[in-house]
Formats: C-alpha cells, sequence, structure tokens
C-alpha cells in the first residue's frame, strides 16, 4: 500500500489542504499546534470514518457545517479513491455523509458501514477485526505517541484486554465465556429433562393398567358383537315378513284408492252422458234449419266486384287526365286573347321604339283568331270525352255498390254454413263419445265390483300384522339398546387405545428425553473436563509464545534507541520492565527521552509482531510516526537514522518538531500556522 495524495476541506485547523505522498521517507515539520496531527487525523477520516466514541465535532472544522476528505492510494498496482463527507444538522447534531469509492476509476457510492467494510476487504485485513474498528491500522501503522505510555501505563488488567484485542486473543475469552454461559444453558435443559423423565416409571405402569383394560373392553365388545348378530338375523326375519304385509297394507290402501277412484268416475261419466245427449238434441234442430249457399256464386260475385272496382279507378284517373288537359288549353286561350288585346292597343314597339302599323297588327289579330279557334276545338273535343267517362264512372260506382251488397250477403251465408259444418262434425264426435262413455261406465261399474271384493278379502288377511309388528318393534328395541351398549363400549376400547398410544408416545419421549440427559451430561463432563482446559492451555501457549516474541522484539528496538545499561523485557501482563544491573528501575523514574524510547519501542514491537501474524494486510510498508522523539536527547535522536534503516519502510511519515530529523528523510513538508493551517514543501 502506498499513500499518493490527501485533499481536506473543513478538516480540524485546514480551511484546504492538498497534499500528495512521495515514496520514501517524509516529514511533517512545523511547531506544535501547527496543524501537523490534524493531517494524520484527516488521513485516519479518509480511510475509516468516524470511529465508535469519536465526535464529528473532533473532525470538523468550527464554524463550518461540511467537511470533504478525498485520499488516493496504491495497493497492488490497484487504483483507490476514498471520498467521505460529515455535515452538520439543523439541530446541531454532526454526521457522517455519502462515502465514495473508486477502484480503476469505477465508481460505488456506499453507506457508511458498506465503505468499511469494503476497505477492510481492499486492505486484506482479517474479517475478525471488522468490529475491532481499526485497531489493526492504529498498531501497525499508525498510533499517536501520548496513546501508547498510556497503554504502557495502564492497569494491567485493561492493558492485557488491550492486548487481546489488538492479537485476536481475546476470542480464548470469548469461548470460554460462551462455553460458561452454553454449559448454564446445558445444566438447565438436563434439569428440565430430567423433571420430564422423573414419572417414567409411573407412565410405564399407567401402561400396564390401560393394556389389561383393553384387553376386557375388547372380550366385551366381542361377545356384545355375538349377541348383536344373532339379534340382527331375528329382525331382518321379521322385517322380511313385515315387508310382505306392508305390501299387502300398501295394495289394500290403493285398492281403497281405486274405489274411491271408480266411484269419483262413474259419476263423473253419468254427468258427461247426460249432458252429450242433451247436446246432440240440440245441433239437430240446428242442422234441420241449414240454408241454401252456393261457394260458385261467392267466388264469381268477389271476382266482379274486383274488375269494377279496377276499371272505376282507370276511369277515375283518366278523367283526371282530361280535366287537367281542359285547364291547359281554356289558360293557352284565355293568355291568346290578352295578347291579340295588347297587340291592339300597341303604338310603338316596347324593344325598337319604332311605331307599330296596322298592317302588322291585323296580322298579328287574324294568327291569334286562328289560335284562338284550335283551342276552342281542341276544348269542346275534350269536354265530351269528360261528358262520356263521368257516365261510365257513374254506371260503375253504382256496379260496384250492388256487388258489395251481394258479397256481404253471402258471406254471411258462408258463415252461416261453416258454422253448421263444425255443429255436424261435433253431432258426430259427441256421439261417438256419448258411446265410449257408456261402455266405459259398464267397465268401472264391472272393476268396481271386482275392487270392493278383494277389499275385504285383504281386510281379513292383515288381521296378522299388528302381531308381526309388535314382535318386530320388540325386537328393534332390544337391538337399539344393544346398540348403545355396544358403542359406547367401543368409544370407551377407542379411548383406551388412544390414551395407550399417547403414554406409549409419552414413554418414547421420556425414554428419548433420558438418552438425551445421558449425551448431554456427556457434553458437559468432556466441556468441563476436557474443552475449557484445552483453551486454557491453548490461551496459556499463545500468551507466551507471544510475550517471548514480544519481549525480544521489543528490547532490540530499545537497544537501538538507548545505549545505557539500561534492558526492558516484558512481564506476564505484557507490562514493560526496565532493569538496569538485575535492578529493575520504575518506569516514572526514567528520564522523559527513556519513556519515550519505551512507549515507541512497544509500538515498534507490536507493528512488527502484528504484522508477522496478519502477514496478508497490505499495509505492512507504510508506518507513520507522530512526535516519536519527544524528550529524546541529541544522542537520541541520531540514533533515529539507524531506526529508520531498520524500519525499512517504503513509505515512512514522520511528525515531529526536530531539526535534526530534517536530515535523516527523503522529503520534508513545513507546516505552519497562520490563520488557519498551512503546507509548503521544502526541496532537499
Amino acid at each position: 500500500m502506498k499513500f499518493k495524495k490527501l485533499r481536506l476541506e473543513n478538516i480540524r485547523s485546514y480551511k484546504e489542504l492538498e497534499l500528495e505522498f512521495p515514496e520514501g521517507s517524509l516529514l511533517l515539520s512545523g511547531d506544535i499546534g501547527s496543524g501537523k496531527t490534524s493531517i494524520l487525523l484527516g488521513l485516519q477520516f479518509a480511510l475509516f470514518g468516524l470511529q465508535p466514541g469519536q465526535k464529528g465535532s473532533s473532525i470538523l472544522r468550527n464554524g463550518e457545517n461540511e467537511a470533504y476528505a478525498r485520499l488516493d492510494f496504491e495497493v497492488e498496482n490497484n487504483q483507490i479513491t476514498l471520498e467521505r463527507t460529515i455535515n452538520r444538522a439543523k439541530s446541531g447534531g454532526i454526521t457522517q455523509g455519502k462515502s465514495i469509492l473508486y477502484v480503476n476509476s469505477v465508481r460505488e457510492e456506499l453507506s457508511t458501514t458498506e465503505m468499511k467494510n469494503r476497505v477492510l476487504e481492499i486492505l486484506n485485513y482479517p474479517l475478525e477485526y471488522a468490529r475491532k474498528s481499526n485497531v489493526l491500522y492504529k498498531y501497525t501503522v499508525f498510533t499517536p505517541q501520548e496513546e501508547m505510555k498510556t497503554i504502557i501505563q495502564e492497569n494491567p488488567e485493561v492493558r492485557m484486554d488491550s492486548i487481546r484485542h489488538i492479537f485476536g486473543i481475546d476470542r480464548y475469552r470469548r469461548i470460554k465465556v460462551n462455553t460458561q454461559v452454553f454449559l448454564q444453558k446445558l445444566k438447565q435443559s438436563i434439569r428440565i429433562k430430567e423433571v420430564l423423565v422423573s414419572e417414567l416409571d409411573l407412565l410405564k405402569e399407567k401402561l400396564n393398567l390401560e393394556s389389561e383394560k383393553k384387553i376386557s373392553l375388547a372380550r366385551e365388545t366381542n361377545d356384545s358383537e355375538i349377541e348383536m348378530r344373532s339379534l340382527v338375523e331375528k329382525k331382518e326375519v321379521a322385517a322380511a315378513e313385515m315387508a310382505q304385509f306392508r305390501e299387502l297394507a300398501k295394495e289394500r290402501e290403493k285398492i281403497e284408492k281405486d274405489i274411491q277412484r271408480h266411484a269419483g268416475l262413474i259419476s263423473g261419466k253419468k254427468d258427461i252422458g247426460d249432458r252429450l245427449k242433451k247436446e246432440i238434441v240440440i245441433m239437430q234442430k240446428q242442422i234441420s234449419n241449414r240454408g241454401d249457399f252456393s261457394q260458385e256464386r261467392l267466388d264469381s260475385v268477389r271476382e266482379l266486384l274486383m274488375n269494377h272496382k279496377q276499371s272505376l279507378e282507370e276511369f277515375t284517373s283518366l278523367m283526371f287526365d282530361l280535366n287537367s288537359k281542359l285547364k291547359v288549353v281554356e289558360e293557352k286561350k284565355n293568355e291568346m286573347q290578352d295578347k291579340s288585346e295588347k297587340v291592339n292597343s300597341l303604338v310603338e314597339c316596347p324593344v325598337c321604339f319604332q311605331s307599330v302599323g296596322s298592317e302588322h297588327k291585323d296580322k298579328m289579330h287574324k294568327r291569334a283568331v286562328f289560335e284562338i279557334e284550335d283551342l276552342n276545338r281542341e276544348f269542346d273535343e275534350l269536354s265530351v270525352r269528360v261528358e262520356v267517362l263521368d257516365k261510365k264512372i257513374t254506371r260503375e260506382k253504382e256496379l260496384v255498390r250492388d256487388y258489395e251488397k251481394d258479397r256481404e250477403v253471402l258471406e254471411r251465408n258462408k258463415l252461416q254454413e261453416d258454422h253448421l259444418k263444425s255443429i255436424d262434425i261435433k253431432l258426430k264426435s259427441d256421439a261417438f263419445v256419448l258411446e265410449r262413455t257408456m261402455n266405459e261406465l259398464k267397465a268401472l261399474e264391472e272393476n268396481l265390483n271386482y275392487l270392493e271384493g278383494k277389499q275385504i278379502e285383504l281386510t281379513s288377511s292383515l288381521t296378522i300384522f299388528q302381531q308381526q309388528e309388535e314382535e318386530f318393534e320388540r325386537i328393534r328395541a332390544i337391538i337399539r339398546k344393544k346398540e348403545i351398549l355396544l358403542a359406547t363400549t367401543k368409544k370407551e376400547l377407542e379411548i383406551v387405545k388412544q390414551r395407550l398410544e399417547e403414554l406409549r408416545e409419552e414413554i418414547t419421549k421420556k425414554e428419548e428425553n433420558q438418552k438425551q440427559i445421558d449425551y448431554l451430561r456427556g457434553l458437559q463432563t468432556w466441556l468441563e473436563n476436557r474443552f475449557l482446559k484445552l483453551i486454557n492451555m491453548t490461551e496459556k501457549n499463545v500468551l507466551v509464545k507471544l510475550r517471548n516474541e514480544f519481549s525480544n522484539v521489543f528490547s532490540e528496538w530499545f537497544s537501538i534507541l538507548v545505549s545505557t545499561d539500561l534492558m526492558v523485557k516484558i512481564d506476564e501482563d505484557f507490562t514493560p520492565k526496565v532493569v538496569n544491573q538485575d535492578y529493575e528501575v520504575d518506569y516514572d523514574f526514567l528520564s522523559g527521552g527513556e519513556r519515550t524510547a519505551v512507549a515507541l519501542a512497544y509500538r515498534l514491537a507490536l507493528n512488527q509482531v502484528l504484522n508477522s501474524l496478519v502477514s496478508q494486510i497490505k499495509t505492512k510498508g507504510v508506518m507513520i510516526l507522530d512526535e516519536p522523539t519527544d524528550g529524546f536527547s541529541s544522542e537520541q535522536i541520531d540514533k533515529m537514522r539507524d531506526l529508520f534503516d531498520q524500519l525499512n519502510s517504503e513509505q515512512l511519515i514522520l511528525v515531529s518538531h526536530e531539526p535534526k530529523i530534517e536530515g535523516f528523510v527523503d522529503h520534508i513538508i513545513n507546516v505552519k500556522k497562520e490563520g488557519g493551517s498551512l503546507v509548503e514543501k521544502i526541496e532537499k
């Protein structure tokens, strides 16, 4: 991993900052409070956002409502860009805004949680560190010096918790705690199952009693069913006899209904015969008064009437045409007379305004007279034709009227004739019906006599029916009682069977619970006697190995920084111990430079051991040291050159106000405080 460029807007003391990170070692120099640490905190915010418990006000510049951070870096030839914002709400609260990730210029807009997970994925941090804030970054890349001193001086128990947390050894404690919780639940489950199993013997005893009861009820049911079959056979015999008697009863009932029906039919037939006789006499009288009617004469009159109506229509149409012509001739004649009178009275021509001579007037007058005479002749001819035609029309009207009267008379006669024909047909039909009715009446009277005799015969046969019915009802009553008793016994047997099934299921469950109890007790014993011991031993071995490695590395780094007789080591609680000629020296009695050397060596040991344990992380080549020489003597500062060489970091970023450090690094950026923090690159 290599940092390439950082851009900050409204982050802490920076209104706006754009900073490029070169390869090799870089020194951020400047006075105390000039804004050097703000750059590192801005870098950390761009990478991981606000940390749990961190307030937005620690990042957002005073008086501003929005801040922006952008970090460009490279991981295994992949160009990564992270963009983050924080905003101040109207309520005054400060929250993180949108997060944007670019991987080789491919843009993704992510939530805060998604961004954190993607960054951890890019840096190849193990998933187990996903919920540990940025602990790997803090102890492998950048730890504020004062925070490291705090860890060293912390209560041993708290420091051990921090060490466990940093190196992931807290998993063993979690395993033990979770195992104890699991054991409590396991014991509780065993106690519950023991309560469930406690009545197993009682249930088995109940099962034996219910089994005996089932055998007794089954025997009783079998005896009742045998007795029921015998009774049912008797009932079926009685039912068959009853069925025969019921058929006889139905037959007698049917005969009684037939007798009533025959009596009604006989009465009806007699009424019909009397009515038909009266109607026949009346119809015979009507037929005797029949008049004379000819269908041929009616057809002839209808034809003549139609012909004369047609002639009348033709004459009427012709009369209309002649009258129209007369009117036209008369109008022409009047027009010619008017024209002749106008010509005689003309003095000059109305067109050319020349005078009209008498010769011309005479000529015009003669022509008009000739035309009028022709029109008079035509008018007379038409008048004669009209007169002749009018007489024909009058004659045709009289004929039509006479023929219509004849037709009406003949049609009335036809209706009367048709009525008499229908009477004649009905007369023949009624005569036939009368004959058939009399025959049916005779047959009905004979059948009635037969039915009355059959009725007397069946009545005597049905006297036995009542005795058979009483016997049948007696058997049926016994069967009904037996059925109720048998149903009760069967129901009780079913209940016993169901209870037996439930008991067997409950016994099976309890036996299964007993097996589970045995298994759970075995699991409990294994967890208590073997698993927890194994976890404790594993944790102890891991801590011993880690402590030895850490102590050696810690001692090596300290020896580079301090050349006196002082030596350092780590005790069981990872507390640094300073020894001078076999005498332990209290940390508080050390000089400022020696305390800083202890903290820096402790920090570098953490970095080296973590990088070796978590070998796959991508931040190995980067190291950030914040004021690593606080309180150092000039001799100790000179030894920082050897320390930088030993670190062998691809990219080393230093924050220091010591001028002497400038000679140990490849690049220098000076940070100043002028209203806001400013940076300037110093060429070497």
